[in-house]
């Protein structure tokens, strides 16, 4: 198999603090939300997730071998060296929000009485959000794709948003389901969630892109492996659109409308 090595840059160490801070101020703000919420005190499921998100930095090496993207090797901010890859402290804290905040979000989007549409909405949301959260890192010079990844707009590759954005949307159905049968310390398990569908959205998903951007393969054949990653997510956001919306219309059906699928479970112990 071909191995394509990675460039190597210097680090902007300015640009890498402002990108932390950033990322820190984001997710201080997810947890802030929920702190002052006296809703969400009762029920420390956004916190786990926040957890889990932050554990899920631990695969960002794997990602990045498999699709290609460079980091500095010398940097300040450095965190920890795995695969080749140095990554930097900013990592597991923008991971918190958005591998952990987000999937909260769309669970309680589920949880309050979404159809399909409102379930693409959030993930061309969550598109725009990747878009301007992975480029800013090529923008600011501190980190990026190589290797020839097709269908860049610049410098983001439209086929990652598809990865990020089945994380984001099948991990929120994830937490709607699990969340009203896991009570007391079984909640913990919450904590497996960001870093389990991060790493099967990479692979899961973004397989096809992969295999051709460490194959050699010529330009149409990457652009043919990353039309099939963009098909392969869109598939999996459908499917959740459509059973979102169907379990939806069963619970407005049933006249149980005015409460949400959480506090029904709880009603009829289905613990």
């Amino acid at each position: 198999m071909p191995y394509v090595d990675m460039p190597v840059h210097d680090a902007p160490e300015a640009a890498f603090v402002v990108y932390t801070v950033l990322m820190a101020l984001v997710s201080i703000g997810f947890l802030a939300w929920w702190a002052l919420s006296a809703q969400r005190r009762q029920e420390p499921v956004l916190p786990l997730l926040l957890l889990g998100g932050a554990v899920a930095g631990l695969v960002e090496p794997f990602l990045d071998n498999v699709v290609l993207f460079w980091w500095p090797p010398e940097q300040q901010t450095e965190l920890f060296e795995a695969f080749g890859r140095t990554i930097p402290l900013f990592v597991p804290i923008g991971y918190a929000w958005f591998c952990g905040g987000l999937l909260y979000f769309a669970a309680r989007l589920y949880d309050r009485g979404a159809g399909a549409g409102h379930v693409w909405l959030l993930f061309a949301a969550v598109a725009v959000v990747d878009f301007v959260a992975i480029g800013l890192t090529t923008w600011l010079g501190i980190a990026g794709f190589f290797g020839g990844a097709p269908m860049r707009i610049a410098g983001f590759p439209l086929w990652w948003a598809a990865i990020d954005g089945v994380d984001v949307i099948l991990g929120g159905a994830v937490v709607w389901f699990l969340t009203p049968v896991l009570r007391g310390r079984r909640r913990l398990y919450l904590v497996l969630v960001p870093p389990v569908m991060i790493g099967m959205a990479g692979g899961g998903i973004g397989w096809p892109i992969s295999t051709a951007l460490n194959s050699g393969w010529s330009t149409p054949a990457k652009w043919a492996a990353a039309a099939v990653t963009i098909g392969l997510g869109l598939s999996i956001v459908h499917l959740v659109a459509q059973v979102v919306a169907r379990s939806n219309r069963l619970q407005e059906a049933s006249g149980a409308g005015g409460s949400s699928r959480w506090d029904q479970l709880v009603a009829k112990r289905q613990l």
